[in-house]
């Protein structure tokens, strides 16, 4: 078997974590131990697939293959804690380069009984450039340790030279709908925690896998998964404003959060006037634009929008990583040059990740994009983004620097459009 779906992690954090848990930080550890679910976790979360090349040659854990299967293709699955795993031999029967039956040994034992072969179910997609392809779909319900322990496999096959995702060779993908969840107290806020299994080994721990698990968090407590509440379990990450580190997780999932710091803010917290909660935030023209005050890159505090007076303020909300932003860029540096001497000004808020400012700068400087940014590096949790209610980037909202009121937002503000409300903004201000 040849796992092929991505590099190896490194777990660079190993000494920094023993060093803390045994330092300040403690006695501040909050605990999470897991509970097994079976399946249902890929109804949390879009997880990644994992890829596997199909042999023409029989695994050795498998004893025979069935004698009325012609020209079949393997794979062999490999699940558990213990040394050595749990091996699973896996065997799709493909006739006319259509996979008829799929043969997955799910108790381990080397034989394919009546009750380990399956049907595939048929699923039409559409490529980006528009190409059709056709993906086969089977769920299997699997022993991943020696101890018994059950899950639920969701296989996926993709048809030699007709599917764009597989080019010209066929491939076996897979996720894990099985995981752990639990209940964790991070800071003052309890919630639901979970680890979700992206190496279909059934095992968490960092040390012996070659893909890391990802922990989800449920900072909003409505039993979804929602940007910024999922993280890679061997990274730091930001909740409430702080930064934290998963630490002591182990193969059966339990772990404990620390806190690394709490002095990790590059922005004064968003100070409301008269705004509405995170989902009810009204953009529309003629409404109060929420005010705040925060830190930019370059060291100075802005006090949005009472610093403005007299201006027009294009609020842009972008991100390096985002391609969107980058196409709708030239337009807004375009719009900036040609209004900026008229009373134009841009507040540019990125929604970029932890450890980004290198990268923002170069951007911004090779673009000539001389307009100020606020970073906090929270991503999703970004202040002045929660504050407006962003769900998506690009985004931009135009505001009377005066009033503070809203004069356009969203998508009258893309394209043709955005200079179009700039001029007729720039007008109405001159009277």
């Amino acid at each position: 078997m040849k796992n092929i779906s991505s590099n190896f992690f490194r777990n660079w954090r190993a000494e920094i974590v023993a060093a803390l848990c045994a330092g300040a930080f403690a006695g501040q550890a909050q605990s999470f131990q897991p509970t097994w679910q079976e399946s249902g976790m890929t109804h949390l979360a879009n997880l990644p697939f994992i890829f596997y090349e199909l042999k023409t040659d029989a695994p050795e854990a498998l004893k025979h293959v069935p004698a009325d299967v012609t020209d079949p293709l393997f794979v062999s699955f490999l699940s558990g804690t213990e040394k050595p795993r749990l091996a699973h031999s896996i065997m799709i029967e493909v006739k006319d380069n259509v996979p008829t039956r799929l043969f997955v040994n799910a108790n381990a034992d080397g034989e394919f009984s009546k009750d380990e072969i399956f049907n595939w179910e048929p699923r039409e997609l559409t490529a980006n450039d528009g190409a059709k392809a056709v993906q086969y779909l089977c769920s299997v319900r699997m022993k991943l340790t020696s101890a018994g322990k059950m899950g639920v496999i969701k296989f996926r096959y993709m048809r030699r030279g007709e599917s764009p995702f597989s080019k010209d060779e066929p491939l076996l993908a897979c996720n894990c709908d099985y995981g752990v969840k639990g209940q964790i107290k991070i800071g003052d806020h309890a919630m639901t925690a979970a680890l979700f299994d992206v190496a279909a080994t059934a095992d968490f721990s960092l040390t012996a896998r070659g893909k890391i698990p990802l922990v989800w968090f449920d900072v909003n407590t409505n039993g979804t998964v929602e940007r910024g509440e999922v993280f890679s379990a061997n990274k730091s990450f930001r909740l409430q404003r702080m930064l934290w580190t998963v630490t002591n997780l182990t193969s059966e999932g339990a772990f404990e959060v620390v806190p690394l710091s709490t002095n990790v803010n590059t922005t004064v917290p968003a100070v409301a006037t008269k705004a509405k909660a995170k989902d009810g935030v009204d953009l529309r023209a003629g409404q109060k634009a929420p005010g705040f005050t925060a830190k930019l890159m370059d060291g100075k505090t802005v006090n949005f929008p009472s610093d403005y007076k007299g201006k027009i303020v294009l609020v842009d909300f972008w991100a390096t990583w985002c391609g969107p932003c980058l196409e709708e860029m030239p337009n807004v540096i375009a719009n900036y040059n040609q209004f900026h001497n008229q009373g134009l000004e841009i507040l540019g808020i990125t929604l970029d990740r932890e450890d980004a400012t290198k990268k923002i700068t170069k951007l911004t400087q090779s673009k000539n994009m001389p307009w100020p940014q606020i970073y906090d590096g929270e991503y999703w949790e970004s202040a002045v983004p929660k504050l407006y209610g962003i769900h998506s980037i690009p985004h931009a909202v135009l505001v009377d620097g005066d009033t503070g009121l809203i004069l356009a937002d969203g998508k009258d503000l893309r394209g043709l459009k955005l200079g179009e409300a700039i001029a007729d903004a720039l007008a109405k201000n001159k009277k």
